[in-house]
């Protein structure tokens, strides 16, 4: 039996465009729609929307227009001076530019719930984008195997929302949308989703605070598959997609004020390393390929949607799908071996 495919997507904001570009790729050269090509998808914030799309049967390549379609939506505003997004933000009215104000100047001391606290963004452009583009959709009517990372603020335990949980257990049959939502809730930049689940009240943040690279979920979850299938562990083909990430540097040298200490920390807790070494070590050399970008200039703003930002995205995956274009064949014809 072929092994059990399975895709993974990290998070990262606005930089979900380039995994979608590469998903897209992938696609084109396989001439089959991504949904058919895996069995399992794992995601995380922008990576677990992604995911969702795939999962209620759009095409890769309708996902990779998201971005530049739904951008300003979701984030807000126009092309404006770096300075002027900074303090203003990107709402539309001058009372939401003005909240906006109020929170950056009120984050650092706790936000000001006036204004909805420290979040950058309001909420209701990516509610409305993700109520139009994945419609009225549970999560057991995913038309894939699917997990989706959040975490709940108020318990401070990780959740893993996904179809297996969804068709044995109604109370985990969620909308996709609502989904979607509590997976990409990363704070500071939209405030948690708040809703009653299970009978008692949560508060769900994007599940990049603890799985920014979803991949040891991934392995998990597609353990359930292969021993279904009568399949060792290791039966699996493996893709993992990054959203572009800087040079790694040194951290807890021991020298820093205890600023950029916690700063080491805040990278290290949202870093997509941990995810990389536990699918590694799990899964057999040769069925296993990361996509990843590693590159200052594409690491940068994760809520950024002009069009200088998705140009230089774009230009990345144009370059990684130019330097690795034997690997990426070999990928889509891996995906389409019986």
């Amino acid at each position: 039996m072929r092994p059990i495919r399975v895709l993974s997507i990290d998070g990262g904001g606005v930089r979900g465009y380039l995994p979608a570009l590469l998903l897209a790729e992938i696609e084109r050269r396989a001439s089959t729609p991504a949904a058919r090509l895996f069995d399992l998808v794992v995601g995380t914030s922008t990576g677990g929307i992604i995911g969702i799309g795939l999962a209620t049967g759009l095409s890769a390549q309708s996902l990779a227009d998201f971005y530049p379609a739904y951008g300003r939506r979701i984030f807000g505003g126009a092309e404006e001076p770096a300075w002027k997004t900074c303090l203003l933000g990107t709402g539309g009215t001058f009372t939401q530019r003005m909240g906006h104000a109020a929170r950056q100047v009120g984050g650092p001391f706790g936000g000001n719930r006036i204004y909805g606290g420290n979040a950058r963004h309001r909420p209701e452009g990516l509610e409305g984008v993700l109520r139009e583009v994945l419609g009225d959709k549970n999560l057991s009517q995913a038309e894939m195997d699917l997990a989706i990372t959040s975490f709940d603020g108020l318990t401070a335990r990780p959740v893993v929302f996904s179809r297996r949980d969804a068709r044995t257990d109604p109370s985990w049959d969620l909308p996709l949308r609502d989904v979607a939502r509590a997976t990409s809730a990363a704070p500071t930049y939209f405030p948690p989703l708040r809703i009653d689940w299970r009978g008692r009240g949560c508060r769900f943040v994007d599940g990049g605070v603890w799985a920014n690279n979803p991949a040891g979920i991934a392995v998990s979850e597609s353990l359930v598959l292969t021993s279904g299938n009568g399949l060792t562990g290791q039966s699996v083909f493996f893709v993992s997609l990054g959203t572009g990430m800087a040079p790694a540097g040194a951290g807890f040298d021991g020298t820093n004020s205890w600023i950029g200490s916690a700063g080491d920390l805040v990278r290290t807790a949202t870093s997509v390393a941990a995810g990389e070494v536990l699918a590694r070590r799990a899964v057999p050399e040769q069925n296993y390929r990361r996509l990843q970008v590693i590159d200052s200039r594409v690491a940068g703003a994760m809520d950024d949607p002009s069009r200088q930002r998705l140009e230089v995205l774009k230009a990345a995956a144009d370059d990684l799908i130019r330097d690795r274009s034997a690997e990426l064949d070999e990928i889509a014809a891996r995906l389409l071996a019986r």
